[in-house]
């Protein structure tokens, strides 16, 4: 059984806009997602532990959020395919329970889940990974597995095969098989 290794955040969910809101309670002055044209986009508007003290809120809280709309499809149409999916994201280990617990009640399919802040030890023996960050895209591309994503604007441009759509990831995925 191939493995697959798929991101939650921006991903299988809307992280951005739940960041974004959350971001403008700390500084009224940030930009929107739509004006992300970069990985480290928050850098002028933040410091460091203000960024990531955000994002591990909204990581506890992760059951509050809805997934994508196409998300459960997605992964399903991955099972059918007979691949192993590996849920990763780079998170506090204090965010584990609350993320498995957005999986299955939303019943997305998954075999594992990884929680952590180095994807790429996974990418050994893996097929493919699914994820919108231009530095673990890139690191898949350097270590030849297949990789893909949602296409965003901090991620526009690069040399990565990146779609609107999860079910234009996935068909993209199935050619490549």
């Amino acid at each position: 059984m191939q493995k697959i290794i798929v991101d939650i955040d921006n991903t299988l969910w809307d992280f951005a806009t739940a960041l974004w809101k959350q971001l403008r309670g700390v500084n009224s002055d940030f930009p929107s997602p739509s004006k992300w044209n970069e990985w480290t986009f928050w850098k002028q508007y933040l410091a460091d532990n203000q960024f990531y003290k955000a994002v591990r809120e909204i990581h506890i809280q992760q059951d509050k959020f809805l997934p994508y709309p196409d998300s459960k499809s997605f992964l399903t149409a991955l099972k059918e395919k007979g691949f192993w999916i590996i849920i990763a994201s780079h998170r506090d280990k204090e965010a584990m329970d609350v993320t498995v617990r957005w999986l299955s009640k939303w019943e997305l399919p998954f075999d594992d889940v990884y929680i952590g802040y180095e994807k790429s030890i996974l990418f050994k023996n893996s097929y493919a990974v699914i994820d919108d960050s231009p530095e673990v895209l890139e690191k898949a591309f350097q270590s030849g597995i297949l990789r893909s994503g949602l296409l965003h604007p901090w991620n526009d441009g690069l040399n990565h095969p990146l779609f609107p759509s999860l079910m234009e990831v996935f068909d993209y995925i199935d050619s490549k098989e």
